[in-house]
């Protein structure tokens, strides 16, 4: 069995190599292959992920060729952290440990670190909090702020174990700051919010009830077996009900600057749930139910 562990992971770790030479030969993003998702969800940029992969296979291989892609280029402070957006703070963070461990590649450090102070409020380009302290990006906000909340407690990890802290314009951070940090934006998407509303589905009873997705908004195939057309959805789409389906666990897009949210299945900018948004909270989720039995 251990064996077949240890060759399944090298099989694994080839194929991520070939994955990346592959890419690193054939640069350019996905939409120019695939025309249709340029309609929808089209790329700014491929730098990101090759950047972020040579750190994964840096850390996973030990070799240096694959961070001499770091060289030279740090990308700056960034200002958020998202599905188009990795260049260059999940590079920084990941390589902000091997600085902790070896004290090398300092820039890569300094630059995730502002990047965190900003949204701690103690930096040289705060990010805004609304009036009840959520952070506020832009619309579709919750996806960055779980993403940022996830940055937050991973640097929670890094510092715990080397015994470190970090200094912003505003003061000293230290470890608990960050996990104190993440727990206040969850626990305002769970529902300490003014309108005491979970923007998790499902989670307590007052949480969102038009979700704009389509599997949670037509009927179940038990109430009624008969086929929907994509013309036939809008039926249930312009209904002013609530969804026949509960998705339990999905996580709205949340909302405004103002704290306001309009529960409305139209409304995809503020009641559409994403993958983007749930994964990085179930990390947080986790690191935050070990801290705070």
């Amino acid at each position: 069995m251990e064996m077949s562990l240890g060759a399944n992971k090298r099989n694994k770790l080839t194929h991520a190599k070939q994955l990346f030479e592959f890419a690193s030969n054939y640069e350019g993003v996905y939409q120019s292959s695939i025309t249709q998702a340029a309609k929808f969800y089209s790329s700014s940029g491929y730098e990101d992920e090759l950047l972020w992969a040579s750190v994964w296979l840096f850390l996973a291989t030990g070799e240096e060729s694959y961070i001499d892609a770091l060289k030279g280029s740090s990308g700056g402070t960034r200002s958020r952290f998202s599905w188009d957006d990795k260049y260059d703070l999940g590079a920084q963070v990941l390589v902000s440990k091997e600085a902790l461990d070896q004290d090398i590649y300092g820039q890569f450090k300094f630059d995730g670190e502002q990047f965190i102070c900003n949204y701690l409020q103690k930096g040289e380009k705060n990010i805004i909090k609304t009036l009840e302290g959520l952070l506020w990006f832009i619309s579709y906000d919750l996806q960055y702020i779980t993403t940022v909340t996830f940055i937050a407690t991973t640097y929670f990890e890094y510092l715990t174990t080397y015994s470190a802290t970090f200094d912003c314009l505003g003061g000293t951070i230290q470890p608990n700051d960050l996990l104190v940090f993440a727990k206040s934006q969850v626990d305002y998407i769970m529902g300490s919010n003014p309108r005491n509303t979970s923007y998790m589905v499902g989670l307590g009873s007052n949480y969102p009830k038009q979700v704009h997705h389509r599997g949670a908004s037509i009927v179940s195939i038990k109430i009624n077996p008969e086929p929907v057309t994509c013309l036939g959805g809008f039926l249930y789409f312009n209904s002013s009900e609530p969804n026949p389906n509960v998705l339990d666990g999905a996580v709205v897009s949340g909302p405004d600057e103002n704290d306001n949210f309009n529960d409305l299945r139209s409304n995809y900018e503020q009641a559409e749930p994403t993958t983007v948004t749930t994964a990085p909270l179930v990390g947080i989720l986790a690191k935050l139910a070990f801290s705070f039995k």
